[in-house]
């Protein structure tokens, strides 16, 4: 009898059954995580790609302007941090953890020389977007062309091709060409293990252009860039190129943190950061009385000059969600990777098109029977339809021939 009690299910034994576990908010935490988790082993990083994505999205919203909801999830552009942020840092993050393997491989001869082919492929859609989207620009009178006038077109093409001038929506790319140009200067210190030579290079760059009269120190200016200033933009770039260098060394030591309070943390920093923003501030007023007006009148936030708090604010929101990304991937991939992978994986090709459909979009809003951008429901959903036009192309690989990606 006794060994029939220790064998048969259902009965109850003290002496011989397991008791179950207790439940607590770590253990269901650890089941959560575990099931859930993003697979480490995958070698190119689909997070990454993903927010790449989510950067379009809120890319393309802001703009093509206009009355929309979707600001509630872009910031309509006046959030503490962007969608140019979000590409700077994590195409830093690319070069960085792709071109380790080339130096590892091939040595640096072969790194630098592609990531010289990669700045000249930038350079050459600078130099088409610019010009092309320019003309059209002020051939049509469109808003942000509205009594800007270019002055002689050979002059100005002609500055355009020594990246001494710009145009709206071209200071990205020219921007990136840049970066990628001066990436053989990060991987060299990086491959002669002197990461902390470049973060101090990087960082004397960005303090000089914060606390300097930037016309004093700018070498070579770049007429009609009021906002992304290579020596101020450079700190995301090249310390994100640095970190995705030793992307292994850092998550082995960032694993060994406890899960749960870490990503605590960081949802706490992201919900302060949303407090802040909000027109109706309660956490930081019972702080300190009238710290929001303090800050906005410091220009803590300031987008042009990429001031601390630009920094400290896109770092806290690429922090959260790159651990909610990490630690819920399974079923925000199941809900979303549909949409915004294609999407990330092929981000200057988005860039590249969206530029020409918001141009033709703009062109003929005159002739429309109504104005689209001042109907909040219907921009809102022009705004998804532009983006699934996007998408769709990705998808059908239109122009890819031609489009960089």
């Amino acid at each position: 009898m006794s060994e029939y009690l220790k064998t048969t299910p259902g009965l109850d034994n003290s002496e011989h059954t397991q008791r179950a576990a207790p439940f607590s908010i770590s253990t269901l935490w650890h089941q959560l995580i575990t099931a859930w988790h993003y697979p480490v082993a995958d070698r190119r990083d689909l997070r990454l790609d993903l927010l790449r994505g989510f950067a379009t999205l809120v890319m393309v919203v802001d703009h093509l302007g206009g009355s929309s909801w979707l600001y509630l999830i872009t910031g309509n552009n006046s959030f503490f941090t962007s969608g140019a942020e979000a590409f700077v840092l994590i195409s830093g993050w690319v070069v960085g953890q792709r071109y380790r393997d080339i130096l590892n491989r091939e040595g640096f001869k072969s790194a630098a020389l592609v990531a010289l082919k990669r700045a000249f492929l930038l350079y050459r859609l600078t130099i088409v977007m610019t010009l092309s989207f320019a003309a059209v620009s002020v051939f049509f009178q469109l808003p942000w062309a509205k009594g800007i006038d270019l002055g002689d077109s050979l002059v100005f093409a002609f500055n355009v091709f020594i990246l001494h001038e710009t145009f709206y929506l071209a200071d990205i790319p020219m921007m990136y060409a840049i970066f990628m140009a001066l990436a053989p200067i990060g991987l060299w210190l990086l491959y002669r293990n002197r990461t902390g030579w470049l973060l101090l290079l990087s960082l004397f760059i960005w303090a000089g252009f914060q606390f300097v009269n930037a016309q004093q120190i700018m070498i070579w200016p770049t007429i009609g860039n009021t906002t992304f200033h290579p020596a101020a933009w450079q700190l995301f770039f090249m310390w994100a190129m640095a970190f995705g260098y030793h992307r292994q060394a850092l998550e082995t030591h960032l694993s060994r943190l406890p899960k749960l309070p870490y990503f605590a943390l960081a949802a706490v920093l992201f919900l302060l950061l949303m407090d802040l923003y909000s027109p109706n501030v309660n956490v930081f007023d019972l702080i300190i009385p009238g710290f929001r007006e303090q800050v906005l009148a410091t220009q803590l936030f300031a987008k042009s000059t990429v001031a601390p708090g630009r920094i400290l604010a896109t770092l806290i929101l690429f922090q959260f969600l790159y651990l909610l990304l990490t630690y819920f991937w399974k079923p925000i991939q199941s809900a979303l990777s549909w949409f915004f992978l294609p999407l990330g994986q092929s981000s200057l090709y988005g860039y590249t098109m969206h530029v020409a459909v918001i141009a033709f979009f703009y062109i003929v809003l005159p002739y429309l029977p109504i104005n689209l951008l001042e109907h909040g429901i219907l921009n809102t959903g022009l705004q998804l339809g532009i983006l699934l036009l996007l998408w769709g192309m990705t998808r059908r690989r239109f122009l890819f021939s031609i489009i960089p990606r």
